[in-house]
């Protein structure tokens, strides 16, 4: 375990249960960001995606789709 991730058991262990429980989600929230963030670099990139790009174009060819019904599954 990490000196950062003793520090933040250690508080995590100091506070009250529902306190506790927002660091927690605030953590899930940070992690979330960073994944985002990779998602917004990669967009933002001038590199080409042929294969994405002519999936995308055929899909949008195809028109507008019926939702999935999960009890169809």
């Amino acid at each position: 375990m990490t000196t950062v991730a003793k520090e933040l058991v250690e508080i995590l262990n100091d506070l009250p249960e529902e306190k506790a429980r927002e660091v927690v989600d605030f953590a899930r929230f940070l992690q979330q960001q960073s994944g985002d963030q990779e998602w917004e670099r990669i967009i933002a990139g001038k590199r080409a995606y042929p294969k994405l790009e002519t999936f995308a174009a055929e899909a949008l060819r195809e028109g507008n789709a019926e939702p999935l019904d999960p009890n169809k599954l």
